[in-house]
């Protein structure tokens, strides 16, 4: 796909800090949803972030530990947490939700859904759960996780072992995009309306 890095290559820049961009953009007919990353979603929806500091000490944990998961094939369990969290997050402030995914920030009709729709779930942020939790690349999410802030995010990465975690993972079905845990704190319950409508 356009705009997309070899794993390793990408990993290696948010490793060392540097984050790659995109060296196209959109059609006009595409400004709600594009499954590819381009100049606007990266300048647009990542860059801003990237001035927190906190947040990116985040994207460098995730680029090393990227490099790490490398080597226990669970590439695709590690990309479940970026997708959920530096694309498609959710964070609580002051008792409210706001948007910090870069997915999100850069889809104006994404944006008014993952806050005002009734139809997704909007789940307390817990890293085995999202590194479980199937995604969707072809629309918008049935399920967003909320995290409470950048500096719990990086306690979450950077104080787990994830060797363990990618062995428990290993042990554990995959769960579905649409799916509410019995364990799950839920924000909201979503009716998943708009994925029934569009199938």
């Amino acid at each position: 796909m356009p705009g997309l890095v070899p794993d390793a290559v990408f990993f290696d820049h948010l490793a060392n800090r540097r984050f790659v961009a995109g060296n196209f953009i959109r059609r006009p007919d595409q400004l709600d949803y594009l499954q590819e990353p381009d100049v606007f979603h990266d300048v647009f929806g990542h860059v801003p972030l990237l001035a927190d500091p906190v947040y990116a000490d985040y994207m460098q944990a995730y680029g090393e530990g990227g490099l790490r998961s490398l080597r226990f094939g669970a590439l695709h369990k590690l990309a479940r947490l970026y997708w959920y969290t530096v694309e498609f997050g959710l964070i609580e402030e002051a008792g409210e939700l706001r948007l910090f995914g870069a997915g999100i920030v850069s889809s104006h009709g994404e944006s008014r859904f993952a806050l005002d729709d009734p139809s997704p779930n909007r789940i307390a942020f817990d890293l085995l759960r999202v590194m479980r939790t199937n995604y969707r690349i072809d629309d918008y999410q049935q399920s967003y996780f909320v995290i409470p802030s950048f500096e719990a995010l990086l306690k979450a990465t950077v104080e787990t072992d994830f060797a363990p975690v990618y062995a428990a993972l290993e042990g554990l079905e995959d769960v579905a995009a649409d799916a509410v845990l019995p364990q799950d704190r839920l924000f909201t319950r979503g009716t998943q309306a708009y994925a029934r409508d569009r199938r």
